[in-house]
């Protein structure tokens, strides 16, 4: 059941480069759009974003040569785009700062003035310097420590604040008067609706922060600049307006926020190192690549036409700019991030600017059920283009269960049909492809809804034969209510019920104890822990990680040489859907038969003695170690793989299984001639992070080996051959302490070093 709508995964590249103000843009891996178009998409057609939740999406499409229409009603996002589009060299970014830093402010320079306010004083040396930041605990009236760097001793680090930093804090003016230009710059003091969400936001700046973005705001309006030069500025200025903010944790904690809430220990930065930094980020785009505004000319090929407005807005195109392809990233609702669109689009442009974004600052809470609302009222005009029928091809990151089941309902309900589907768990990405179809018709009602998602829950655990998170089995439910049309299919049949619905009904199979048993976490918290069959089907296949193991040895032995990017395009095609190798499990598998090339560190090929032939000679090297072994204990030895040693009294006393590589399920989850404390497994020490790993991720193989079952490695084997008068119980002593038990991960990491 779980073929029929996977699809290969699409690896992009991580890292990838950061763009302005990337804490709040949905995270899109380099390469995802592009290798997706070429490979279902002809080159130069039009492609339509219509969501434009992150600039990456245009910029990648339009490089690859695609007709790009992008439609964004958030003006920080469309003049991102404009501006990163214009791809600005380094060298004029410093011109305009250079030509503003230079301006005056009364009798000194602009930038002499707003350094000042970052003034402190070097412990070790005692020079005045530029403070990095200040740190804050929240609700305090005044820093607690600085960081910086002196460039004349190097003394860096975290101090505590001094009087001469207290001066500092006493801003030229009144404060209030600060706060309420920043206001101003928003809304009219009489806009109830949106002042509370004003005043709010302002709760996340100081007011030093304030006083250094409205002096730079105001010269640069001020200032006798060219058009083209303002907006340099202005871009510089938007990454200051992110940065003046108390949304910076430290030491550590959530970059990327979600809600205007300050942390209870933060940075206030220095605003002028800033923007001296942010013409790094703006200025970082290979090349120009064409930008027009609709309506306007033809976009050519390579080029971008941005709509500013929302798509029902735009709609109908005429007959000669149909897309061929509709392309999108679904945000995650952000509550900090919408609201501070807002609040910078007043500070950089005036009220007019804002009102596109009112809503932001009237709503200040959201749900998954309003983000499915305002996903269907985002997707529903792409009815307009059913004919024929158009592809979609959505990525949603920083996946959650709430997450995918709001794109998932609210596509459906758009006439949105689900075609294919692909999931990355390390990532957290989902990528899928609709079908545009504003005729398509339920086909099942919600009194199959159980029967469904038991379909798809269970259809995935039988294909990955080994214990599953929640998150996979959840996608796994919702895209077989999807793509049986069990879900709502226009927006009659959608309400807040629904996703509540999916929810419970996800629930009460997955609890049922019949179906399902659980390796809890939490047991409170039904996203928690692992899941399995509470009968295991039989089925012949190994469990999916033993797979993927065998796999990436077969790769290594064709292709030497190639990348782990390589490999996990290869792994995505044998794997699809929900069966994405964990980029984790790769790596493990890398390490434990392959070496990065000496040359190209990043290309792998398989070690010497990981090859069949040399594995081979291992193996026939250990059963006779073993044969050698037991008749030094009087002992008989019987059958080939597993030997058994026998004693004097003719008892099996113990068995061993040889093997090289780290699949250990077909042994230890299955039927075996003795106890599992008479059974020891035989293998490479470079096995030992591979088995820790796989033992972690399926409590399946924990409970197994908590019965007994031992390891011995090939090289204690040989060293076991050296000794004198050695005699079973001995041996016994000798393999509890190498290793004395399975303890997961780390005790294995430390007792089994590399054969």
């Amino acid at each position: 059941m779980m073929n029929d709508y996977a699809m290969p995964f699409i690896p992009g590249e991580i890292p990838f480069d950061p763009l302005p103000l990337s804490r709040f843009l949905p995270p899109l891996p380099a390469g995802m759009i592009q290798s997706w178009l070429r490979q279902n998409v002809p080159s130069a057609s039009l492609i339509l974003d219509p969501l434009c939740a992150t600039p990456a999406l245009a910029l990648e499409a339009a490089r690859a040569g695609y007709r790009v229409q992008v439609v964004c009603n958030n003006p920080i996002l469309s003049f991102m785009l404009e501006m990163l589009a214009s791809a600005p060299p380094k060298e004029i970014f410093q011109s305009a700062l250079s030509e503003l830093a230079s301006s005056r402010r009364g009798a000194e320079r602009l930038e002499i003035h707003l350094q000042s306010l970052y003034l402190t004083e070097c412990v070790n040396c005692g020079r005045k310097i530029q403070a990095q930041a200040y740190l804050w605990k929240k609700g305090d009236n005044q820093p607690y420590a600085r960081l910086y760097r002196c460039p004349t001793c190097g003394d860096e680090g975290e101090h505590p604040i001094t009087g001469f930093d207290l001066e500092r804090l006493a801003i030229p003016g009144n404060a209030s008067l600060h706060r309420a230009r920043a206001i101003e710059r928003v809304c009219q003091p009489g806009d109830r609706n949106i002042l509370e969400g004003v005043e709010e936001a302002l709760q996340v700046y100081l007011i030093r922060p304030i006083y250094f973005l409205f002096t730079l705001i105001n010269k640069i309006e001020g200032l006798a600049l060219p058009a083209e030069k303002r907006r340099l500025l202005i871009a510089l200025a938007l990454t200051v307006c992110d940065e003046a903010n108390s949304l910076w944790p430290h030491p550590s904690g959530r970059l990327r926020p979600r809600q205007l809430t300050a942390s209870p220990q933060f940075r206030e930065n220095n605003l002028w190192m800033a923007l001296e930094n942010a013409v790094q980020t703006w200025s970082s785009q290979p090349g120009v690549i064409p930008f027009s505004h609709w309506p306007g000319p033809e976009i050519p090929p390579g080029g971008i036409g941005l709509f500013q407005g929302r798509l029902k807005s735009l709609l109908p195109l005429s007959s000669g700019d149909q897309p061929a392809a509709v392309v999108a990233v679904l945000p995650r609702p952000n509550q900090a991030y919408w609201t501070l669109s807002a609040l910078w689009s007043g500070w950089l442009w005036g009220q007019e600017a804002v009102k596109p974004l009112h809503s932001a600052l009237e709503r200040r809470r959201y749900d998954w059920h309003w983000h499915t609302a305002a996903l269907y009222h985002a997707l529903v005009p792409l009815n307009t283009f059913s004919q024929p029928p158009l592809p979609v091809f959505g990525v949603i990151p920083e996946l959650a269960p709430g997450f995918f089941s709001a794109a998932v309902i609210a596509a459906e309900a758009a006439g949105m049909h689900l075609q294919k589907l692909a999931a990355q768990p390390d990532d957290e990405i989902a990528q899928l492809v609709w079908s545009v179809d504003s005729n398509q018709k339920a086909t099942a009602g919600l009194s199959t809804w159980d029967h469904l998602v038991e379909q798809g829950t269970t259809g995935y655990l039988t294909a990955r034969n080994e214990p599953a998170p929640f998150l996979p089995l959840h996608i796994a439910a919702l895209s077989r209510l999807a793509v049986e049309k069990a879900l709502p299919f226009n927006q009659s049949q959608l309400s807040d019920e629904t996703l509540t619905r999916s929810q419970n009904s996800i629930q009460k199979v997955l609890t049922n104890p019949v179906l399902f048993a659980r390796y809890e976490n939490r047991p409170q918290n039904i996203e928690s822990g692992l899941w399995w069959l509470a009968g295991p089907p039989q089925i012949s296949d190994l469990p999916l990680a033993d797979r993927v193991e065998m796999e990436i040895v077969k790769y290594l032995q064709k292709k030497p040489g190639q990348t782990q990017h390589d490999l996990e395009e290869y792994l995505y095609e044998i794997f699809p859907g929900l069966l994405t190798p964990s980029r984790e499990l790769v790596r493990i598998c890398l390490q434990s038969y392959g070496d990065a090339s000496s040359s190209l560190p990043q290309h792998w090929q398989l070690r010497p003695q990981e090859s069949p032939t040399s594995r081979r000679r291992d193996l026939e090297a250990v059963r006779s170690d073993l044969e050698a072994l037991a008749a030094q204990m009087g002992m008989q030895t019987q059958g080939e793989n597993p030997i058994f040693w026998i004693d004097s009294q003719g008892v099996r006393v113990c068995c061993f299984y040889l093997m090289a590589s780290g699949i250990i399920s077909r042994y230890v989850l299955n039927n075996t001639p003795l106890p599992p404390s008479g059974c020891i497994l035989v293998l490479p020490g470079s096995r030992a992070n591979l088995v820790a790993y796989k033992t972690r991720h399926d409590p399946r193989l924990g409970e197994a080996m908590s019965l007994g079952w031992r390891f011995l490695k090939f090289r204690l084997l040989r060293q076991l051959l050296d000794r004198t008068n050695l005699t079973f119980e001995v041996f016994e002593e000798l393999l509890q302490t190498d290793p004395p038990h399975w303890e997961g991960e780390s005790s294995q990491m430390s007792i089994f070093p590399a054969f």
